[in-house]
């Protein structure tokens, strides 16, 4: 809404301050008969807009309902606005409210009409009023009333639950940018009484600042999410709302009235302001390539918007995302033994002058796969000269041990502002390596590269050039995985998480050379010129143990001058994003930006660099293992999705994994493009069926379609749903193209593969969930179908990729008289018993034609240990809502199943009991007791054995009875049901599980 008035009408009861043409012609009455009341009326100048003031219905006290007119009163004068007061509800009309760019609610709320608030007429002008525009400001008590008219609600974003007593805490402003807040300090120190909503509004509204529950603020509602001020594009118009504004003091406060002007600005569009944010919906996500079978691990940006993709199989490839058009620009042409026993190629980074010098760094491992090599290369506009290689160095391999549940191998390069170049590999061997002076593992390097191709140390890394047993790369040691960091593009500041010898996972935000993670800092408290935590109040943040892997994320630099419409807003500008592959969830951190004392004795001081917040983002978005983003030139951020099973499934497909671009949409959408064809491969002349279904805008908006199925850059067709057929043998890329209503478009692409078929790879053994015990060798069979190499020709086993966690894959062998392979995997031992579930991906890639290119298949199982924690099940359910992982001191993986009922029951999918004779369980007799049942396929498949676990009386501790099992042919899916008749709810649950031991051969396993 732009500033313009509204058109004028009737004024409403209460008399607003005069125009200067209606003081001229008052005043000419004046003269004339003598009203005095008229001539008082002050001269005033010309307003930017008008505000009107309404505190009728209001049940708060009279005197801050005086301060906040006669604030928002002052705030007009000083600001050049209009104001004008009034608490009878006759001015909720439609013609006089059109008279106004916003309404401040001043502590009163739109109640029935009995209650002193508005009759029926009031309530439909304040809603015709927002839906043509207008603006809505609420103090405080707006959110206290009306609870008979869910319009309203949504107008304020929440419904006031309770208060607490007031009293002193502090306000997290999380929205630096936003009029209201941009002038607050990061913490704001208040004396209030802190309300509580019923429902939290965050996901419906743009929460700009929220209290900080960790004051201890007494009688707040149980969580964390507690907003104190927001906004929101809401039904036309603009609403924003502010829990402040209780006591008459604040209306005297600078802070507060600032707040305040800027709400009222935004409200009347006299301001700028994004609230979208952080409001669900307003972000959204274009699938830019597939990931395919070659599982990408990081992601570059150029400044042209060629998006360059590594894969850890050694192939760098480039998007062009005005075609869609994908080229392998590299092939490291790793081999499946190179593959199988290096990291591969593992990070990416591209020159700050790229646009000028083209050169791209890559990380990756030797053909020994025993060494890590840092290079430059040269990029052209779709491929990498391999000959323009320039070594900088050469690092000790990182995969120093063969630890099943190791993370993934994964690396990271990035350029600081001064063109000095950060590069970190991780180690898994804490503490025997991580933090050694002459070890460049467990440690961030940071040199600066140079035209021919060496580097030179940059002054400040954490041993001068020369000093005996370091060596002067090192920047800061001590960690144990940091796998991935960040630059802050404006500080230069690294930050970097790293997963500790506990589990628990710590972020680190290192301002300088040193020393930093286990041993060097304990409780927060750096050694050396780090930072080696975000702080919590003091305390060092760390997730649980089994919390997962956290990732760190870019930093956004917003750039205003950015021509991109849909790059992310101002409001996540020097916010460090995170991501946990595991959890599938992305978060953004905020740090404090100046030293601060409060007055409250309990709010002790803060330093600038400290966490202010967490908060999630994306949260309406799936992800199946985000593994790498960045933010592009253009605003947009690009993410890696390795997809599940490391990126491949038994047809080939790519799992889910994909290169996606990220675009912030606000209240609009961009027009989603999607490809689907019936088949991607196959013998000339191949007739292929697409469709673009999932295309176009949401409510059915028309939109255009232009495919090019050929590539020839041309229109092939403009239907919805068309076919093609190719004659000619090779690669194509059809692209549709998806044009909306205002000129906007989005493009997707599908790969044809003409003149060769996919091979099709079976896993024949070990049976998909079989168990081993750890050390164990597995031994495995596949087989292998490939239409052109012929059904009689051997398979060349070499051409066979196997990856797995679960230890080293050995050689394979081809089988007589079959196109099939044998193998094995040695499986990592252990002193402790460990539970897991570990995936086995084996890909074969075939030869292609003199005019088709290669094609691979793919297949993959699950293995699980013979012993297996009871939380690790796959779903649980029953007649009583199913069991609960229950936090527990002394259970052998800290946890246990406890509320278990009768019927409930937990399943394990896959799990495949072939050769298992027996199961010993783990419980605690801590209720009523009961019977465990082992079932096949389903809660009431056959019956393979049960045990009974005694009730609480039974005199004794912790029991391990075993049951029998009887063989009921092939199953991948194991229910354990726990049952009692005479369970009732007047009576305690039946017991407490821990885990499961598996004995028994297993089909092609080990387990005992």
């Amino acid at each position: 809404m732009s500033s313009r008035p509204l058109p004028s009408s009737t004024p409403p009861r209460a008399l607003p301050p005069a125009s200067i043409a209606v003081l001229a012609l008052f005043s000419l009455l004046a003269s004339i008969v003598g009203a005095a009341a008229v001539s008082s009326f002050p001269r005033a100048p010309a307003v930017s807009f008008r505000v009107l003031v309404y505190s009728g219905g209001a049940h708060g006290p009279r005197g801050t309902i005086r301060a906040g007119v006669e604030a928002v009163r002052e705030l007009g004068v000083r600001h050049g606005f209009g104001v004008e007061a009034t608490d009878d509800p006759a001015v909720f009309d439609d013609a006089r409210l059109a008279r106004f760019h916003a309404v401040v609610f001043n502590n009163t709320a739109a109640a029935p009409e009995g209650d002193g608030g508005l009759h029926e007429r009031g309530r439909a002008a304040l809603q015709q009023y927002v839906r043509a525009g207008g603006g809505w400001v609420g103090l405080h008590d707006a959110s206290d009333g009306a609870g008979d008219w869910d319009w309203y609600r949504g107008l304020v974003g929440a419904a006031l639950d309770r208060s607490a007593p007031v009293q002193a805490g502090r306000v997290e402003v999380l929205d630096r940018a936003h009029p209201s807040t941009v002038a607050l300090p990061d913490l704001w120190e208040r004396t209030e009484d802190w309300l509580s909503w019923r429902t939290g509004p965050s996901a419906t509204v743009h929460t700009l600042a929220r209290i900080r529950v960790r004051d201890g603020i007494t009688g707040l509602d149980e969580g964390v999410d507690h907003p104190w001020s927001w906004c929101q594009d809401y039904d036309g118009g603009r609403s924003w709302f502010t829990a402040g504004g209780h006591a008459p003091s604040a209306f005297h406060e600078e802070y507060f009235l600032a707040h305040l002007l800027g709400g009222i600005e935004w409200a009347a569009g006299a301001r700028p302001g994004d609230c979208t944010a952080t409001r669900a919906g307003s972000f959204q996500r274009t699938r830019l390539a597939t990931g395919g079978p070659g599982d990408p691990v990081d992601v570059a940006v150029a400044p042209d918007r060629r998006v360059f993709v590594a894969r850890r199989t050694g192939e760098l490839e480039v998007v062009d995302q005005r075609t869609t058009r994908v080229s392998t620009a590299l092939d490291l042409a790793y081999g499946p033994g190179t593959a199988a026993r290096s990291d591969g190629l593992i990070a990416l980074t591209l020159d700050p002058r790229f646009a000028e010098n083209h050169w791209l760094y890559l990380l990756r491992s030797d053909t020994s796969g025993e060494r890590l090599l840092l290079s430059r290369f040269t990029a052209g506009p779709d491929t990498v000269d391999p000959a323009s290689e320039k070594r900088l160095l050469t690092l000790p391999g990182r995969r120093s041990t063969d630890a099943a549940d190791s993370p993934a191998p994964t690396g990271s390069l990035a350029f600081d502002r001064k063109g000095s170049l950060f590069a970190a590999t991780g180690d898994i061997t804490l503490p025997l390596n991580a933090g050694g002076p002459n070890d460049l593992r467990g440690a961030i390097l940071r040199l600066t590269p140079r035209d021919d191709g060496t580097y030179t140390v940059p002054e400040g890394n954490l041993f001068a050039p020369g000093t005996p047993g370091t060596r002067p790369e090192i920047y800061a040691t001590g960690m144990r995985n940091p796998f991935r960091f960040t630059v802050d593009p404006v500080s230069g500041i690294v930050l970097a998480t790293d997963t500790r010898p506990d589990g628990t996972v710590g972020h680190f935000r290192i301002t300088g050379a040193g020393q930093i993670g286990s041993p060097f800092c304990s409780g927060g408290l750096p050694r050396g010129a780090t930072d080696c935590a975000p702080r919590f109040g003091g305390a060092p943040d760390a997730a649980g143990p089994g919390g997962g892997i956290t990732m760190s994320g870019p930093v956004y630099d917003y750039d205003a001058g950015s021509l991109y419409r849909t790059r992310f807003p101002e409001y996540f500008a020097g916010k460090w994003l995170t991501y946990d592959p595991a959890g599938r969830r992305f978060t953004t951190l905020s740090f404090l930006r100046e030293d601060r004392t409060f007055t409250a004795p309990r709010l002790g001081p803060v330093s600038a660099g400290e966490l202010q917040s967490v908060d999630a983002v994306f949260e309406d978005m799936e992800w199946n293992r985000p593994t790498a983003a960045v933010f592009g030139p253009d605003g947009a951020l690009y993410v890696v999705d390795s997809g599940q099973d490391d990126g491949t499934d038994h047809d080939g497909d790519d799992g889910g994994s994909g290169i996606f671009r990220i675009d912030h949409v606000g209240l609009g959408a961009l027009p989603g493009a999607a490809v689907t064809a019936d088949r991607d491969n196959g013998s000339a002349p191949l007739t292929v069926a697409f469709t673009g279904a999932g295309s176009g805008l949401p409510g059915g908006v028309p939109v255009t379609y232009a495919w090019d199925f050929d590539g020839d850059g041309g229109t092939d067709s403009t239907e919805a749903n068309p076919s093609y057929t190719y004659r000619a043998e090779g690669r194509f890329t059809a692209r549709l193209t998806v044009t909306g209503p205002e000129g906007t478009t989005a493009v997707a692409g599908q790969d044809i593969t003409v003149g060769n078929n996919r091979p099709r790879i079976t896993v024949r053994r070990p049976a998909d969930g079989g168990l081993f015990r750890p050390g164990d060798t597995v031994g495995f069979t596949v087989e292998v179908r490939d239409e052109e190499d012929g059904r009689n020709t051997p398979v060349d086993c070499s051409r066979i990729l196997v990856r797995t966690r679960t230890g080293r894959p050995g050689a394979l062998s081809p089988l007589p008289h079959s196109r099939g392979c044998r193998g094995s995997i040695v499986t990592e031992a252990g002193d402790v018993p460990r539970s897991g579930r570990y995936r086995v991906t084996m890909r074969y890639t075939d030869e292609g034609g003199p005019d088709a290119p290669e094609l691979t298949g793919s297949a993959s199982l699950t293995l699980r240990t013979s012993f297996q924690e009871a939380e690790d099940f796959t779903s649980t359910g029953g007649a009583h809502g199913g069991a609960v992982a229950g936090n527990r001191t002394g259970a052998s993986g800290g946890r246990v199943l406890t509320e278990i009922e009768d019927g409930d029951w937990i399943a394990f999918d896959p799990l495949d009991l072939g050769g298992i004779r027996s199961v010993t369980v783990g419980a605690t007799p801590c209720g009523l007791g009961g019977t465990v049942e082992f079932r096949a396929g389903s809660p009431d498949g056959p019956l393979l054995g049960s045990v009974r676990v005694p009730g609480a009386g039974h005199g004794g501790g912790d029991v391990t009875p075993t049951a029998a099992l009887r063989s009921q042919g092939r199953s991948d899916r194991l229910y354990v049901v726990f049952t009692d008749a005479a369970w009732n709810s007047e009576k305690p649950d039946l017991f407490a599980v821990d885990w499961f031991r598996f004995h028994g051969p297993g089909d092609g396993t080990g387990a005992s």
